[in-house]
Order: C-alpha cells, then structure tokens, then sequence
C-alpha cells in the first residue's frame, strides 16, 4: 500500500513538473516565432534595432492556454488517486487499530466482546428499542485509547441477560446520549461521505448517534442474534452460518474453527444519507448499523451490491452511488460497503487486513463471515 501510495506521488510529481516545462517551452517557442531579435546576443540586436517587434497575439495566447488546459485534465485524475491512496491508507490503519483493540479485549477477557447486549437476548433491532444496550463499539473504546467516553456510559462489565445491571440506559438515557454523539476518527473511513451528520429517528432511541464506518461480523445469514444460524451454498449445501459476534455472547478465538486467517473480524460500511437512516451508527449495536452479515442469498449479493432490496434496514434510502434498501419494519441484514473504487477493506480475526472485490465469489464471501461451517477458501 505504501508503495502504491508513493508512485501516486511520484506520477503527479511528474505530471506537474511536465506542465511546468511545456508552458515555458511554448512560451519561449512563440516569443521566438514573434520577436526573434530578443534571442541574440546584445551587440548584435542594434544591427535589427529598426526591424518591427511583435507582441504576443490573442491566438498564442489561445495556444498556450489551451496547452495548460489539457495538461491540468491529465492532472487532476493523479491527484485524486494520490488523495484516495491515501484514504484508503489511513482506513485500513483504522481497521488495524480495531483489530488490536479487539485482540487487547480478548486478552484481557479470553474472549471478543458481544456484538449487543441485549436484555431479554431477543431480535437485535428496532422492534424492541427498550431492550437495546451497548455494543461491540462501547466496550472497545478502552482500547482504542478513549477510557473517559467509555466511563460517560457507565457500562456494568459483568452485564449478563440476567443481571438487573445491564444497563441499557448507558447508551439510551443516562451518560449515553453525550458520550455517543461523539465523533471518533479511528472509527470513520475519511473516503466515506455522511460522517458528520448524526442519526436522529422518530424511535424511542432518541437522538444524536455520531457515525461510525466499520461493522463487526454477524454472520452469513439474517437474524445474527439467533444460535442455531445456517445458510445454504451455491451448491446446495447446508451449513452453519454462526459470525465472530453475536447477542449477549462473546466468542472467543477457540470457537472459530475455519481458521482466524479464514475469517472476517470487521468489515467497512457506509453511513445512511439521512438523519432517519441508521446505517453506520457506531454505538448501536443492530444490523447495518454497526452490524454486518456476509450472504449470498435473498436479495443481497456480495459487498458494494447495488440491488434495490440489498440491505433490510429500518427507515433507510437508497444511498447514491449504489446501496440499494428495503424500508423493513426491523433490521436482518446489511451488506459490507465503502466508496473505495470496487473493493471493501476487511480484518481477519487474526488481525490481518486485507481489501475484497465486488466481483468475489458469493459462497467465499459468505463463507469468511461464518466461523465453523467447514468450507475451503483459495488464496485468491
């Protein structure tokens, strides 16, 4: 990356420094064609002191400017993919420094936190807005160096579905409200547009969610909340569907038997386009939110998929340049997204990142958000 990064530097370096040279040579060439005597030496310009002197004509003029013109268009595409080189860059070191934090959680816990914890362990969306608490999001923000936003959300660690401390009102009511309107750069892709406009639904949610552009792995089928999770291949074969995240549980890495480098820990996505549209909320911890599946089945088809119906997400709109959504009454499936021309940036669970095609094959997308359903993935 860091290579690419350079020769994108170099390429406009040099496209620059060629503008520069043509504008002087044209220049020099007309006033060579208009006032040929400015060229020779001193002493032998009074022979010519009689001979007529041209200024420049509007056509030179016309010439040169047309020559700078074209030379500025074969510019400005170098330094826009210098500008997204350098984009991308900085996003998947925001999507190391998440794979570490969550590397750190295991450590220190011998497991990854929960996708959401949820008080009853039911439907992770909107139909039950009472029952949602914090997320993957909240209990990393230690380890991305952001300890004074996590203790605004009063977080009880040992939260379990029977513990009256769950606390739900740290995200919903109490330090929640201020602590998750911020806005945290580790946790935004500079390439992705509608970061800085908050979500703010009609629900009993309530208002001000900052943006975020990652999502944890939920899966390779809707309902990531659901234990007994199985998807359907392209070959017809049946097998489990299970993600790194899920409700009220946290895995740990002894659990993810098609291997840590066979498997996605966190996959970009992009921000809904309005403030109703909760796609990329960094603190809610639903599907398409900061929740993403990997299928291959329904009406979602691989990452960037621009069908009408790809994400089933509550009060969504179509995003502009692709990001197709049905306006479901719940939340049971979102798809990996970024404005990185034809790829997502993704972390593996062993903390590797790595960039996947639109054109992947859809049973090895689905298959890396599944963590034991026994399938061989290429190295391509």
């Amino acid at each position: 990356m860091q290579d690419n990064i350079l020769l994108n530097e170099r390429n406009v370096f040099i496209i620059c420094r060629l503008t520069i040279d043509v504008v002087i040579y044209s220049l020099l060439l007309i006033r060579l064609w208009s006032d040929p005597i400015y060229f020779l030496p001193m002493r032998s310009r009074a022979l010519f002191k009689s001979a007529p002197r041209h200024a420049f004509t509007l056509v030179e003029l016309l010439v040169v400017i047309a020559i700078i013109g074209v030379l500025i268009a074969l510019l400005l595409p170098a330094v826009q993919q210098a500008r997204e080189a350098a984009r991308r860059s900085q996003c998947i070191n925001n999507l190391k420094q998440l794979g570490v934090a969550a590397h750190n959680h295991h450590d220190t816990f011998g497991k990854f936190p929960a996708g959401l914890y949820n008080q009853n362990g039911g439907r992770a969306d909107n139909s039950e807005p009472d029952q949602i608490g914090p997320n993957w999001v909240v209990m990393l923000l230690p380890y991305i160096e952001q300890d004074a936003l996590y203790e605004l959300f009063e977080v009880n660690t040992n939260v379990t579905v029977t513990t009256d401390k769950w606390n739900r009102d740290a995200v919903v009511t109490t330090g929640g409200p201020l602590a998750r309107s911020q806005v945290i750069a580790t946790l935004q892709c500079p390439s992705a547009t509608g970061t800085s406009q908050a979500f703010n639904p009609t629900t009993a949610l309530g208002n001000n969610w900052g943006r975020g552009t990652y999502a944890a792995n939920g899966g390779a089928a809707t309902h990531w909340h659901q234990t007994n999770q199985t998807q359907t291949l392209n070959n017809g074969v049946n097998v489990p569907a299970h993600g790194v995240f899920t409700v009220n549980k946290g895995r740990n890495m002894s659990e993810v038997l098609d291997g840590t480098s066979n498997t996605i820990l966190f996959d970009e996505i992009r921000c809904g386009e309005n403030v109703g549209d909760q796609r990329g909320v960094w603190a809610l911890g639903i599907s398409g939110s900061s929740i993403v599946h990997g299928m291959n089945e329904h009406d979602m088809y691989g990452p960037n998929d621009t069908g009408d119906n790809s994400d089933d997400v509550y009060d969504c709109v179509d995003m502009a340049k692709g990001g197709g959504c049905y306006e479901s009454g719940t939340n049971n499936q979102a798809n990996a997204r970024s404005l990185h021309p034809g790829i997502v940036n993704v972390v593996r669970v062993d903390g590797s990142v790595s960039n996947v095609t639109d054109t992947v094959d859809l049973d090895v997308w689905s298959t890396l958000h599944a963590i034991a359903d026994g399938q061989v993935i290429s190295e391509n």
